[in-house]
């Protein structure tokens, strides 16, 4: 149903039942539309299945909207305009509009220290609101520091818990402004920061400030998880068998934790075009992209990406939780928008958010559909260049080899890697359903320095080339790093164990987490909140402790309390 969205405009408009615009055909009309997105969200019209709602403006009004599937397969209550979702890390953008209404109020500037406004947060460092707002902070992710702490998904997660583990922290990723990092953390951090200032939580602000003016009716940030919140849908996973519940056990604000309609989306997006609240001096704010100490500018601005997409500047964000998929699509030069909030892990909501905007946008001028070429293959002296190591998170390192015809991915050390298809010379698909590929820098010759993991429409992720040592795993000394570790950063210990000759780290709630050396005093598991154990030894060669990283979390360290037989 998406397959237009690769193909062009031609195709679209066979899809539309029109000639193709490069013909100076009229516009497809309303009718032709609304019969092209019936098609493109059939796969989800099921009474038996979870599903997804939309809602489209165009030239300053709501002009579509669209329900499928169920809220609640347990009732079978059906999914409706005013179903609400959980929107997941699109609560961002309101949480940055919420700090900026704040600026506008003269309670406080993005440009001053975190500390100015939360003087217990002085020993994260010379952090600014700016740095959290735009992901240039360094500091590392809650989710995985509160893993790597000992919580487990269905535990229940609070802001005072999350907050007093970032708080926690005496180190970062990297200085901040020297990168970007999305991460979770500075969201709270700003969620703290507007309760503070205010005097209010951040719903009761958001209510008062944005939620009312703008008529957003069904929205809000759900202080407490048995707040009753009318309408409420409920998240599922695909089995093998159809779906299961996945539930979502926080009541967190700031960086997720709202809940919205598709409609209510639509209002949010028109006060872009024609401000009710802020002013066009606030929305010009949101636009403010992060610049690094270098001068780099990101994609990331304050609480939305801008981002081209054929021929268009576009500005977006999405979220995900549990089975709960969230993305808000902006094109103010053509005064466009299209909301997309679903209660399905399976569905791609930018995905379905872009097709949308091919659908009413294909016929504009300034729209470019993409050329439709013969891809050019990679020679064998590209896939040389592109062989070797790569780390896409800390201990998250895939091979990439050749034999001169096709290019292999694998984890590393994986005895059967798998052949990509090219999609290009520069470009591999790794999972055509999920719509996953890895994307090389276009160069000449000589090795790759990374590659790009492209998560359809959503973004990418840099995974960098590593250089390892020749290693034998069977030289690593596990005994020698038996022990029990503590951090203070963390407040929680692990008893590193050998059983079977495997190293084993236990945790009082977690099942064991089995490591696997891959470099001298080097170990990564299969789970990503451990995911990579370096170990710290003293001037006479004894263990002293670990650094443990996960996805966005580094370096977080752990000293040896008891030696084994102590």
């Amino acid at each position: 149903m998406w397959s237009f969205l690769k193909r062009g405009l031609a195709p679209l408009a066979m899809l539309l039942g029109i000639p193709s615009a490069s013909h100076a055909a009229p516009p497809p009309s309303g009718e032709e539309r609304a019969a092209a997105i019936d098609r493109l969200l059939a796969p989800w019209n099921k009474p038996d299945a979870p599903g997804v709602a939309i809602s489209v403006t165009l030239d300053g009004k709501v002009i579509a909207s669209a329900a499928r599937g169920l809220a609640d397969l347990e009732h079978g209550v059906p999914i409706k305009p005013v179903s609400a979702f959980h929107a997941a890390s699109l609560s961002k953008q309101f949480t940055a509009f919420a700090i900026i209404l704040l600026e506008q109020d003269g309670k406080l500037s993005i440009d001053h220290r975190l500390a100015d406004y939360l003087p217990e947060a002085t020993g994260l460092g010379p952090i600014t609101l700016r740095q959290l707002l735009n992901h240039t902070s360094g500091l590392r992710d809650q989710w995985t520091l509160l893993a790597m702490a000992g919580w487990r998904p269905e535990d229940l997660v609070t802001d005072d818990q999350v907050l007093a583990m970032i708080l926690r922290q005496r180190a970062t990723n990297f200085a901040p402004g020297t990168a970007y990092q999305y991460t979770n953390s500075g969201y709270s951090l700003l969620a703290a920061v507007v309760r503070r200032v205010s005097g209010k939580s951040l719903n009761a602000f958001c209510e008062e400030r944005i939620f009312r003016p703008l008529g957003m009716t069904h929205t809000r940030f759900p202080e407490d998880i048995s707040d009753v919140v009318p309408e409420r849908v409920l998240s599922y996973r695909p089995t093998a068998s159809g779906y299961a519940r996945e539930v979502l056990n926080y009541a967190t604000a700031g960086p997720s934790g709202l809940t919205t309609t598709a409609e209510d989306l639509s209002r949010w997006a028109l006060n872009f075009e024609h401000p009710v609240i802020g002013g066009t001096q606030a929305l010009r704010r949101m636009e403010e992209q992060g610049v690094l100490n270098d001068g780099t500018v990101n994609i990331y601005a304050l609480g939305q990406e801008h981002r081209p997409y054929r021929g268009l500047d576009t500005w977006s964000h999405g979220g995900r939780d549990a089975g709960f998929r969230a993305f808000l699509l902006r094109i103010p030069g053509e005064r466009f928008s299209v909301s997309v909030l679903s209660n399905a892990a399976d569905i791609d909501s930018a995905k379905i958010a872009f097709a949308i905007a091919d659908i009413y946008l294909a016929d504009r001028p300034a729209y470019r559909a993409p050329e439709r070429l013969a891809p050019t293959m990679p020679d064998a002296a590209q896939l040389a260049g592109y062989a070797g190591n790569y780390e896409l998170f800390p201990g998250l390192i895939f091979t990439l080899s050749s034999d001169g015809k096709q290019l292999l991915f694998g984890a590393l050390n994986d005895p059967a890697p798998t052949a990509l298809p090219p999609l290009s010379a520069h470009s591999f698909q790794l999972n055509a359903k999920s719509d996953l590929a890895i994307e090389f820098p276009d160069q000449p010759a000589g090795q790759a320095p990374s590659f790009q993991y492209r998560i359809g429409l959503h973004g990418a992720l840099r995974a960098k080339r590593v250089t390892l040592a020749s290693f034998s795993p069977a030289t690593a000394m596990s005994k020698e790093f038996a022990g029990r570790y503590y951090s203070a950063e963390l407040d929680t210990d692990y008893e590193l164990k050998v059983e079977k000759d495997v190293l084993t780290a236990w945790h009082a709630r977690r099942p064991a987490v089995r490591l696997s050396a891959y470099q001298p005093d080097m170990f990564s598991s299969s789970e990503s909140f451990f995911q990579k154990v370096v170990f710290q030894r003293d001037a006479a060669g004894r263990v002293t402790g670990f650094l443990l990283s996960g996805p966005v979390t580094e370096n977080v360290r752990f000293v040896l309390r008891n030696p084994p037989g102590e």
